[in-house]
């Protein structure tokens, strides 16, 4: 679990995205590719944990996706301690976090699972198969409601299956998108959602109403797309951060903006977002507006 206690929120993605199914995809400066901060170790031991619960299905790779793997473990590597060498300095075949002394071992049997724990990020890799962009690795501990079982090896179109307008607004343009990104010209989107617990990995399960009285969360996920210079496969990296709803009044209208959001949202995509199930809880929150900051 990550301490979000009164954390000021980074990012409120449903502020300058109105349509909550939307590509979103904006330049990012290479320097800027994996943003550490102090909440890393906690990533760090959340990852590990469920390695060590391994109630999860939290790595999986095609074996074709080796080499690629390999390179995302080397470009991130020189990344860290190129940009963020305040926080990272080599260590023999890994990396050392200096804030805190942790030795992080270097890639081994599986370069990307290792390389996921130099980072509270969770790494991906999409690789053209057949004429598809399908996922050929992934370490994802922090998921919002899918399970990597379910997505291994599979292209872009059967991912999105379950979004709502997705297909026939999105999917032509991701695929086009894809073929064009470029090495050295990594892109950014962000993702955003309600919960109601504080935990990083969200699964799927039964929907249930969640009673008015429930504490509500806002989660972000800052995602990049990065061309491998080598491989030419896309290193696909998730950043996911948990706010308590009550942050958002520290926001000028950023409360506001969310109702408004939620508000516009058609029906479908409310529920594919569990909108409609913390409807009760959210009341508290949006009730009186005029007395918040936001």
């Amino acid at each position: 679990m990550i301490n979000i206690a009164t954390k000021l929120p980074k990012y409120l993605p449903h502020m300058q995205h109105k349509d909550a199914i939307s590509m979103g995809m904006k330049s990012l400066d290479p320097r800027h590719w994996i943003e550490p901060d102090e909440d890393y170790p906690r990533y760090l031991e959340h990852k590990l944990r469920l390695r060590e619960l391994q109630q999860q299905h939290i790595f999986d790779a095609l074996p074709s996706a080796y080499a690629a793997q390999q390179e995302l473990a080397i470009e991130l590597k020189r990344h860290l301690l190129n940009q963020h060498s305040q926080l990272y300095c080599n260590m023999t075949g890994g990396l050392n976090y200096l804030p805190n002394g942790i030795e992080l071992a270097g890639a081994g049997t599986h370069p990307l699972w290792q390389a996921s724990l130099w980072v509270a990020d969770d790494l991906l890799i999409m690789e053209k198969l057949d004429g598809n962009y399908c996922l050929t690795a992934a370490s994802l501990c922090s998921p919002s409601n899918w399970h990597l079982s379910e997505k291994i090896g599979q292209p872009m179109a059967t991912i999105h299956d379950p979004v709502p307008t997705l297909h026939e607004k999105l999917t032509p343009k991701i695929d086009r998108f894809f073929d064009h990104l470029t090495v050295g010209k990594p892109v950014q989107r962000f993702n955003w959602s309600l919960q109601a617990n504080t935990q990083l990995a969200q699964l799927p399960g039964d929907k249930i109403m969640h009673a008015a009285n429930t504490p509500l969360y806002y989660r972000c996920e800052r995602q990049t797309l990065t061309r491998l210079p080598q491989t030419h496969a896309i290193a696909f990296t998730i950043r996911v951060y948990v706010y308590p709803m009550m942050s958002l009044t520290q926001v000028p209208h950023a409360l506001t903006q969310l109702k408004i959001a939620i508000d516009a949202m058609p029906r479908a995509v409310a529920a594919y977002k569990e909108i409609i199930y913390f409807a009760p809880a959210l009341q508290k929150y949006f009730s009186d507006l005029s007395s918040l900051k936001g």
